[in-house]
């Protein structure tokens, strides 16, 4: 799956290539003509414009507007490839159904055969799959030229054992590199059909258990082999051949990787579970299991609800800020599992028409901080809970640079698109006090401190942010005594590392401090002495 650009910076411009502009106008009378000839008899033109030319110019019309919503001139025809080309008939099967949609609308198919439309797809596609072939062939052509003038005696010269498709992309990395590095001289395979024929235009020219022999004979050949890069998909290489041709390679001093590894494309592992499980959790309440059909339930009236004002808000930040409208984010959820979190934008790009810095207080408008002070930007969030990935209620879900020291806690459960922080301090409140107010909710979960929340979340789209500075205490107070071991092994720490806590926070732990003792039924369930006021 591709990852979409950030909507910073993913800008939408149309613009459309000369070569596919051509296409798209000689495409339906190049079809008029192979289907007959006389169909382009010009007639009364231009006093009445026959039916053919008139399916010619809504044909073309089609044609362009499907080029431009596909975006097919944002991709550059000397990286042409099979993805591309799906878009290609993709737009030539939109344009043949929207002109003929129109067309019989209009003139119910009268004077133009009904093969015509099919036909026009066809040269359509045609045209703009061979523009890019040929913008393709070209680029090739010069870059064979300058392999021509590379010297290649320092080049890496490679092995590989196994053929797969990273294989063969393995080898078109090394053959576009500039300058060139690695040569990828041979391949090996275990599969007795594959033997002679060509992988990325590398000749596959023995077993994997002869890699000894093969290294010897290029050497005599004066052509020394550096590497072997073992293909990804292993599976073809069981125990036995594998150790032989580590042996045989040991032998003669050629080490061996892994193709990823070669390439760097090792990843980072993620959070796991497994390491979730090593943090201080507790177990969430039994009412996280139930609220699942209460989120579907209720994301599903308000997605109907909210889909009028959606549709409106979405043409506002079209106008304010352009396209796209929408505005995404990694986020991390239950159990560690990585999501893209959805909003409406509210915020310009960074940089101008010029590639210049925009200043920061002009990217949010008037406009984009109403959207963002009414919640409006979170709609998008609905489809996040259908999804599975959000509850409607719960702690927000933070980026992975955000974590607190122990998240396990705030992840056993699904993030929320708003919760008991957000209502009482919001972005006022520092990240220590937010996440004891998420902890404190996740413990004391249930159907009524959710109402309430719901109402606050009401109250903070009209009248703003408020710290409520008894919740914010009450929470730190909970969470000192639920977590004392913890606390004070991070406090000794950070005392060493980070610098002191600004003035807010420590008057807010100074009133913490202060707080009489809280009784046992308080502790357990603490929810009415700390109603937002």
């Amino acid at each position: 799956m591709r990852l979409a650009s950030p909507a910073s910076r993913d800008r939408i411009r149309f613009r459309i290539e000369p070569a596919d502009l051509l296409s798209a106008i000689t495409a339906p009378f190049i079809a008029l003509a192979l289907r007959d000839p006389l169909l382009l008899d010009p007639l009364g033109f231009p006093s009445d414009i026959p039916a053919p030319y008139r399916y010619a110019i809504i044909a073309a019309g089609c044609a362009i507007v499907m080029i431009l919503a596909f975006r097919l001139s944002d991709r550059m025809g000397q990286f042409f490839s099979a993805r591309d080309a799906f878009a290609l008939c993709a737009a030539a099967a939109c344009a043949v159904v929207s002109s003929s949609a129109l067309f019989f609308a209009a003139m119910r198919f009268e004077g133009v055969p009904r093969s015509t439309p099919l036909i026009f797809g066809l040269v359509l596609a045609a045209g703009m799959i061979a523009a890019r072939m040929a913008t393709r062939a070209l680029y090739k052509d010069l870059a064979h030229e300058r392999d021509r003038a590379e010297a290649e005696a320092d080049l890496r010269r490679v092995i590989v054992v196994g053929v797969d498709r990273f294989a063969s992309a393995a080898i078109k990395l090394t053959d576009y590199l500039r300058p060139r590095t690695t040569q990828i001289v041979a391949a090996l395979d275990a599969r007795p059909m594959l033997i002679g024929r060509k992988i990325a235009g590398v000749s596959i020219v023995g077993d994997p258990g002869h890699i000894g022999a093969v290294i010897d004979e290029y050497a005599v050949h004066g052509v020394d082999v550096d590497e072997v890069w073992l293909a990804e998909d292993v599976d073809f290489l069981h125990a036995d051949l594998r150790a032989a041709v580590m042996a045989q390679c040991a032998t003669r001093g050629v080490p061996i990787h892994s193709a990823a590894e070669a390439l760097s494309f090792i990843a980072s592992p993620p959070i796991a579970a497994r390491e979730l499980e090593a943090l201080e959790t507790f177990e969430a309440p039994a009412y996280f299991a139930a609220k699942r059909v209460i989120d579907i339930c209720a994301a599903t009236l308000l997605l109907l609800a909210t889909f009028p004002l959606a549709i409106c808000v979405a043409y506002v930040v079209f106008i304010d800020v352009g396209a796209p409208v929408f505005f995404w984010q990694q986020r991390i959820g239950k159990n560690g599992q990585k999501f893209l979190l959805y909003k409406f934008r509210t915020y310009r790009a960074p940089f101008n028409e010029k590639g210049r810095p925009v200043p920061e207080e002009r990217r949010l408008s008037r406009v984009g901080r109403f959207i963002r002070a009414s919640r409006l930007d979170e709609i998008p969030q609905l489809y996040n809970v259908l999804a599975g990935h959000m509850s409607l209620i719960g702690p927000r879900p933070l980026l992975p640079q955000d974590q607190p020291a122990d998240p396990g806690p705030r992840l056993s459960v699904r993030p929320g698109v708003t919760g008991w922080a957000q209502i009482n301090g919001g972005t006022i409140v520092t990240p220590e006090e937010k996440n004891a107010l998420d902890l404190w909710y996740i413990k004391h979960a249930c159907l009524r401190l959710d109402l309430d929340i719901v109402i606050g979340t009401l109250l903070v789209a009209l009248a703003g942010e408020k710290l409520n500075g008894r919740a914010v205490e009450h929470a730190i107070r909970w969470y000192r005594q639920e977590f004392a071991a913890q606390a004070e092994l991070r406090r000794d720490a950070a005392s060493e590392h980070e610098a002191p806590r600004d003035r807010r926070r420590s008057v807010v732990a100074e009133r913490a401090e202060r707080l009489p003792a809280l009784d046992a039924v308080a502790l357990d369930y603490p929810y009415r002495a700390v109603e937002p006021g």
